[in-house]
Parts: C-alpha cells; structure tokens; sequence
C-alpha cells in the first residue's frame, strides 16, 4: 500500500510538468494588456493597505497623545483608590 503511495505521489509531480505552462502576464510579457491591468491592481491594493496602516497609525498616536491628559474632576471620583478598605 505504502509502495503504491509513493509512485502515485511520484506520478503526480513528474507526469503534469510537461503541460505546466503559463499565461503571457506570468511568463513576463511586458505589452500585454492584462500586465497593466495588474500593475495598476496592485498600486490600487498597495493604497488601500497603506490607508489602513496610516488609519491604525493615527489611531494610536491619538491614543498616546490623550494618555497624557489629567482626569476630569468627575472623572477623578470614578478612579478612586480602593486599597485603603483592604
């Protein structure tokens, strides 16, 4: 069993490398339509992770910014001290 294991996996990685062929744009035609397609999909992606990052970024400068802040006088009774009913 484990022989005919190892010649099946053995079959499928050999036998398909003949007609593992690749489209224009992955065989690196430069004029293809589909590879200016892609560019511009990537620059489109690139601008939205980095909207993302500069949102998260803004965020945590944000709260670094407000954690230096004192209290509000009501705010203050809200963060009393409980160690002294210990």
């Amino acid at each position: 069993m484990k022989a005919r294991l190892n010649l099946l996996v053995t079959l499928l990685l050999v036998l398909p490398t003949v007609q593992a062929l690749a489209c224009a744009t992955c065989m690196g035609a430069k004029d293809s339509a589909t590879s200016a397609n892609m560019a511009v999909a990537i620059w489109v992606m690139l601008g939205a992770i980095m909207a993302v990052l500069a949102g998260i970024s803004a965020f945590g400068i944000h709260l670094w910014r407000h954690s230096s802040v004192p209290l509000e006088p009501h705010e203050q009774l809200i963060e009393e001290d409980l160690e002294k009913y210990d």
